[in-house]
């Protein structure tokens, strides 16, 4: 045993895993500086450039193959790498000066820092729309950083998972080009295929591309007729017979392939109502917190056997209570739970809320069972919650944390509901019964359309000429 792991031996859990916080701060960090060096390297490059191409125009290196060259050699790198590197560093140095800054505190790592530069570098280039993206990430990011760690001299971390990175990725994308969002999700589901590979020991891998939502329906049905096989005593494992009763299904040996009785396979997609209603084009989310564009939750609604629900809010936005006496929640409740948290109660965890246990933070009956004291849980966080060492406590402003064995908090909150700010007023309470016919709903539906084209053009040109008068922009690009 060396120095390194006698002094970890000695310490206690808590120290143990805190330490690990710090450790990849200083590794963030300096990735961070790394990252700095290349943009100062590429901007002396570039001061000089002119002057070396007069000279020698046909062997002159540009500042981005000057950098590559020089770094590659020196610090052992590959071409790709470096100028991969450099592009994600000037990205974010100029276009997420906040994201630029948590990278060289060490709150950010290299790889989710990454992420953020590539989904949106190669998605977004107008300059209005990049600094909407960098404000809507900021908050992202600052409601996932999380000092748990209690380790003086180490700020905040962010704690957010890539995925969970990359959905609000996605969802904020698709919110700026609602129109492109929807072309590319037809092409790619026109791209829908069956593949296959080869594996070896006499195998074979059969891979069907479809829309997510119907791939999830498709796997959680497999998944309760494999529960429903082993509860009957079939000594399979869930994995087995999953892959068993689809090769049934599709080789029409369909004869023995129960169907599940006590449920049915449901998704869950929370929108906007003006966006179904097609007066606005803000995406939604499925449970677990993948984003769909418009078009596509519009597609799931007009399915055959789709069921939606209106989720009822007070004046203050917040959603109207439902109880009951039982233990077991009413299915109203589950649809309140479910579209309130769309995931897994953890706060890194993205298990789909509808594929979850309901899990009471208060124990029943000392708590009720109410949306307010309920939360979904994977197999696992439910668990966890309730192993010796680990409890959800209440904080001083009401809100929860969950409290591990080795006495770290970390705080849990329900997600952001995806919402759209055209027509607010179509969704405030009604006093009293309206009524209209079918053709006066179209023509307010149409009316609206117009106001609403009309309102983005007005943005767009206002937005445009606050970024010309910023420097944003050229004049040419101002009408």
């Amino acid at each position: 045993m060396d120095h390194d792991e006698t002094e970890l031996a000695t310490l206690d859990d808590h120290d143990l895993l805190a330490g690990g916080v710090a450790d990849g701060a200083v590794a963030a960090r300096a990735d961070a500086r790394r990252w700095a060096r290349l943009v100062e390297f590429h901007r002396r490059c570039g001061l000089d450039f002119e002057a070396r191409t007069a000279v020698s125009p046909n062997h002159s290196l540009t500042p981005r193959a000057e950098t590559a060259t020089e770094v590659s050699l020196l610090w052992g790198l590959e071409e790709k790498r470096v100028r991969h590197e450099l592009n994600v560093a000037l990205f974010l140095e100029q276009h997420f000066p906040v994201v630029w800054a948590l990278c060289l505190a060490g709150q950010l790592d290299a790889y989710r820092a990454g992420v953020i530069a590539d989904h949106v570098r190669h998605a977004v280039s107008d300059p209005v729309q990049l600094k909407q993206v960098a404000q809507r990430l900021t908050e992202f990011l600052e409601r996932h950083l999380s000092d748990a760690h209690g380790v003086e001299g180490v700020p905040p971390v962010v704690v957010c998972t890539s995925k969970q990175l990359r959905n609000k990725l996605d969802y904020e994308v698709r919110r700026l080009q609602p129109a492109e969002a929807d072309r590319r999700h037809r092409e790619a589901k026109a791209r829908r295929s069956v593949q296959t590979t080869e594996l070896p020991d006499g195998m074979a891998h059969l891979g069907v591309t479809a829309t997510v939502d119907q791939v999830r329906i498709a796997e959680r049905r497999l998944t309760l007729a494999a529960k429903q096989q082993r509860e009957q005593g079939d000594e399979r494992t869930l994995a087995q017979l999953r892959s068993d009763l689809a090769m049934d299904l599709l080789c029409g040996r369909e004869e023995g392939v129960p169907v599940p009785r006590y449920a049915r396979p449901v998704i869950v997609a929370t929108v906007p109502v003006q966006t179904l209603m097609g007066v606005s084009d803000d995406p939604g989310l499925l449970s677990g917190g993948t984003p769909i564009t418009a078009g596509h939750a519009r597609a799931i609604a007009l399915q055959p056997g789709s069921t939606w629900y209106r989720m009822l809010t007070d004046p203050a936005g917040g959603v109207v209570e439902l109880s009951t006496t039982s233990y077991k929640p009413t299915a109203p409740i589950w649809r309140e739970v479910v579209a309130t948290w769309e995931s897994c109660f953890e706060p890194t965890c993205t298990a789909p809320a509808a594929e979850a246990e309901l899990d009471h933070r208060i124990e029943w009956p000392r708590g009720e069972t109410t949306p307010g004291n309920l939360w979904p849980g994977c197999k696992r966080g439910h668990t966890a919650k309730h192993a010796p060492g680990f409890s959800v406590q209440t904080t001083t402003d009401g809100s929860f944390v969950l409290r591990t064995r080795a006495g770290f908090e970390h705080p849990i909150a329900p997600p952001a509901r995806p919402a759209t700010s055209a027509w607010p007023e179509m969704c405030a309470p009604v006093a009293g019964e309206v009524q209209f016919s079918a053709t006066e709903l179209l023509d307010a539906l149409a009316e609206l359309r117009d106001r609403r084209d009309q309102e983005r053009a007005e943005d767009l040109e206002r937005d445009r000429i606050l970024a010309w008068e910023h420097g944003l922009l050229p004049e040419r690009f101002v009408a």
